[in-house]
């Protein structure tokens, strides 16, 4: 039997900023069903939306994401590099397609908000050779952008039981903190400050949510912490001060078997935070753009 769900629905009135999603995004044949891009940013800004950032994870987004962002307000990116980017393209096309995107990292520094999604993902990565190879080309991202003064997106996921590589079963990269483990090592050895640094989609362990909040680290929360308690678990414990908002779109819906998720839905996020730090949604509203602006350092303009 399927429990209702405790947390309260999004109040009306709410102003929010979905801090990463993926609009526009190259989507199979089965996800026509979303709106389109055009219309979800239309609802996601009269619904309440103060500023949206999304996300990109190789140049395809990347060149993508500047068509559509060109000539708008209120929107920006992050610039990112992500980990299954690592993984999954040809060897043949790894090398120029790098160096296509570091050097838009280099030479337009003042058009991105931030370097992410980058980080590390050992559930795309199962054997160890595939992780190791995450670990080296962040590392080499870190090496490239330290002294940029811009801020971090980390897509950092760890394994599950699952997930474990059979030919290195006692590796510590299997363990369900190995992918977060590496990451504090690889940040703390390139000297990236913990206040630069936004934990997107934060998963856990749920030790973790106290323990890299009070380090200085920022958190998001997805739309899907409003009902998997998983998700409302890993921050609980995290302060408000420390806390974003993100939808992930058209991942991370708020409902696990709901239909395809769109940013608006980050209000979703923000009555899972109000209810998991037993907070008024206002409260939780106010202070996760007030946050965001900051970490931005968007200038707020609507």
């Amino acid at each position: 039997m399927i429990k209702k769900n405790l947390v309260p629905e999004p109040e009306d009135g709410l102003k929010f900023i979905d801090v990463h999603c993926h609009l526009p995004f190259p989507r199979p044949k089965v996800n026509d069903r979303l709106p389109s891009d055009e219309e979800q940013l239309k609802n996601y800004f009269d619904s309440g939306g103060v500023y949206l950032i999304t996300s990109t994870i190789d140049n395809n987004t990347l060149n993508m994401t500047l068509k559509f962002i060109k000539d708008k307000q209120r929107i920006g990116f992050t610039c990112g590099w992500a980990p299954q980017t690592v993984t999954y393209t040809s060897q043949q096309k790894y090398t120029e397609e790098y160096k296509i995107w570091k050097n838009y990292v280099e030479n337009h520094q003042l058009e991105y908000l931030a370097i992410g999604e980058i980080g590390l993902d050992f559930h795309h990565a199962i054997e160890l050779e595939k992780r190791t190879k995450q670990i080296n080309e962040l590392e080499k991202i870190f090496e490239t952008t330290r002294d940029y003064n811009k801020p971090y997106v980390l897509h950092v996921r760890n394994a599950t039981q699952n997930e474990i590589d059979k030919k290195h079963p006692n590796h510590h990269f299997n363990t369900d903190d190995g992918a977060t483990k590496k990451m504090l090592s690889i940040m703390q050895n390139y000297n990236i400050s913990p206040n630069r640094v936004l934990w997107h989609c934060f998963s856990g362990p749920e030790i973790y949510g106290a323990m890299l909040s009070q380090q200085g680290f920022m958190l998001s929360v997805p739309s899907s912490a409003f009902s998997i308690k998983k998700w409302q678990r890993a921050t609980t414990n995290a302060p408000l001060k420390s806390l974003l908002t993100e939808t992930d779109s058209y991942y991370q819906h708020p409902f696990l078997r709901g239909p395809l998720n769109v940013p608006s839905n980050v209000k979703y996020s923000i009555a899972a935070i109000a209810y998991s730090h037993d907070l008024p949604q206002k409260e939780v509203s106010q202070k996760t753009v007030e946050n965001a602006l900051k970490f931005f350092k968007i200038e707020e303009k609507h």
